[in-house]
């Protein structure tokens, strides 16, 4: 009984992820891939050199190196040679990165007022609650794997 709760649970959370990327997809058309928008995310949570991406994320500098050879393409990363060592480079947001975030922002502020804004106060803590509870499980499900 609880293993079929837990997979209509998976069937309906994946449901609705297919639901709210479709949503985003069609309102932000700015033609970057899924790896391409998360090296944007690291590199604005201050994560500034292909070396410390690669390690984050577990991959090698060359194929790091190609993903933001697109982003440098497109615009959205700026690459300036490190003064203190002039072997590396400094990876930083460019203008156009920082209005796709800006929009970004304020389109997730209009999908989750249309979604959530439709629950109540008392559904809304309760769903809070229970993904806090389920966020902390998986953190330490993480930690115990790294053990």
């Amino acid at each position: 009984m609880k293993k079929e709760q837990i997979r209509q649970i998976n069937r309906l959370q994946n449901n609705f992820n297919i639901l709210i990327a479709n949503k985003f997809e069609d309102k932000l058309d700015n033609q970057l891939t899924a790896k391409q928008v998360l090296m944007l995310e690291l590199i604005k949570q201050g994560i500034n050199s292909t070396k410390d991406l690669a390690t984050k994320l577990n991959v090698s500098t060359s194929a790091i190196s190609q993903i933001l050879n697109k982003l440098d393409d497109k615009g959205y990363i700026e690459r300036t040679v490190n003064p203190q060592n002039r072997r590396e480079i400094i990876l930083k947001l460019a203008d156009k990165a920082d209005q796709y975030f800006h929009d970004l922002t304020a389109l997730k502020d209009q999908i989750n007022q249309e979604v959530y804004g439709k629950l109540s106060l008392e559904d809304l803590k309760h769903l809070k609650k229970i993904l806090e509870k389920l966020q902390t499980i998986a953190m330490n499900e993480t930690n115990d794997d790294r053990k």
